[in-house]
């Protein structure tokens, strides 16, 4: 037999090459290694996952998923044999219905107008007057302020709730007329605000003064008898030589610019019982 570099070659390398054909891909050789023991680092044994006590967990009423196997329906109407629960029946006819019972004198009816509707005329929302200014808050007491405050507020609802339900109805006019009402609402708001922190800024000043007098006690209770006026050394002099010899005091004429004195507690108990 013949041989050659070429046949030896085949016969050396031949049965090599047919194993290396047989071996599997690159990236699933992991898969055929065996296993190597290994040990964990810590000793503590893995805790299990934390069990979940909510039964309301994953029910929802957006999603409709019903109640869960561990939620169970109780009620003191279920009856507790296992008979069926008798439902009320809404009560279809009208005439066959109970009537309720409403207060017309509600404070909740000042939200609304005299019609008690929930909307109003484009006519009916043009027919106002202008704001109140500041000159004549300034004569105005606590009280009216408090009150006019009031029927701003609820005039204020009147036109936001007349808005949304022409938003809810749709193509409808009074938009302007309703803007033009709420913005003299405002105005008058604004100008109880100024006049109230103008009386304020007025109080702080006369009682920062009043302080800063000697003659003038703040702390005094006036429901007790006690004066918040002490007059000074001048005015005293006089009060004492007012005292006539029978022991009354005469009539005593305050200086230009002065406060007169209160009248002693005598004559304020005489005053009263007339």
């Amino acid at each position: 037999m013949h041989c050659t570099s070429k046949t030896l070659l085949i016969g050396a390398f031949g049965p090599a090459l047919r194993r290396a054909n047989t071996l599997p891909p690159a990236f699933l050789i992991p898969s055929f290694s065996s296993p190597l023991s290994s040990t964990p680092f810590s000793t503590t044994t893995a805790t299990l996952a934390r069990k979940d006590g909510n039964p309301n967990r994953g029910v929802s009423a957006l999603r409709r998923t019903g109640l869960s196997k561990r939620q169970r329906v109780t009620s003191p109407h279920v009856p507790k044999d296992g008979s069926p629960v008798i439902l009320p029946k809404p009560v279809l006819d009208p005439q066959s219905r109970s009537t309720v019972r409403v207060d017309r004198t509600h404070g909740l009816y000042d939200f609304f107008n005299n019609d008690r509707v929930a909307m109003m005329t484009p006519t009916e929302l043009a027919a106002h007057g202008r704001a109140w200014s500041v000159q004549e808050l300034r004569r105005k007491d606590w009280e009216d302020l408090h009150r006019l405050w009031w029927v701003c507020i609820k005039e204020k609802n009147k036109v936001e709730t007349f808005k949304k339900e022409r938003q809810r109805v749709g193509s409808m006019y009074g938009d302007f007329e309703a803007d033009a009402r709420a913005k003299e609402v405002r105005a008058t708001m604004r100008s109880i605000k100024f006049v109230l922190t103008e009386r304020w800024y007025t109080w702080e000043n006369a009682r920062n003064v009043a302080m800063q007098d000697d003659e003038i006690n703040l702390s005094t209770n006036p429901d007790q008898g006690e004066r918040a006026y002490i007059p000074g050394n001048e005015q005293q002099l006089q009060l004492e030589d007012s005292v006539t010899e029978s022991g009354e005091e005469g009539t005593y004429t305050p200086m230009s610019g002065e406060i007169p004195p209160p009248p002693p507690e005598a004559s304020r108990n005489e005053g009263a019982r007339v």
